[in-house]
């Protein structure tokens, strides 16, 4: 089954390092058969949630264009990838903030973790960190998670992956979203098929 499978990029700043396994993902995504795009906060801003009332009783509906497209890209999605760096032992602000803009556009859909850090931990509290959210959009949040740290032993300076072995880790995690991915779409069509 083809799926639409968007990786998500929860770190805007200069010197990030975590855009490199979110673009290696998201190749690998397109490279097995499945629809993916790259979305990049630094490209794709979203100012602070400010709207009132809150973003679940807008009916998708936002009242900013940048908005807009995110809740777009979220509908249209089978599953995410979520790749994000850990700051002080969480996850970024600005992941924070998309994630709050929206609600609807998440529900009985698959997540997967992807953790990037400088340290051996390789985002692993970040990751932690986020999984009551994805409960809270009653997502089904993978088990399987792809850390990588330290960083930088896994990907050079400009970005191409020296450790191979993190190819047969990212393989893992992918099949693991797809079959979660698979089982949350049909029951998504079962509940629209019930109401």
């Amino acid at each position: 089954m083809k799926l639409n499978i968007p990786v998500i990029l929860g770190s805007v700043r200069d010197s990030r390092k975590s855009i490199f396994p979110a673009r290696l993902i998201n190749k690998i995504l397109l490279d097995s058969g499945h629809e993916s795009v790259l979305v990049d906060f630094k490209e794709l801003t979203l100012p602070f949630m400010f709207c009132d009332p809150p973003p679940a009783s807008l009916n998708k509906k936002y009242p900013d264009a940048n908005v807009q497209k995110w809740s777009t890209i979220a509908e249209a999605a089978d599953a995410f990838v979520i790749v994000t760096p850990e700051y002080n032992h969480g996850y970024p602000a600005v992941l924070k903030n998309a994630l709050d803009w929206l609600y609807k556009e998440f529900e009985y859909k698959a997540v997967g973790f992807a953790g990037v850090s400088s340290g051996i931990t390789g985002g692993a509290r970040a990751m932690e960190q986020l999984r009551p959210l994805m409960a809270n959009f009653s997502m089904f949040a993978i088990r399987e998670t792809v850390m990588f740290g330290p960083v930088q032993k896994a990907f050079n300076a400009e970005g191409l992956l020296i450790d191979e072995s993190y190819n047969k880790k990212i393989g893992g995690f992918i099949a693991s979203l797809v079959f979660a991915a698979e089982g949350m779409k049909k029951l998504r069509e079962g509940r629209k098929e019930r109401q």
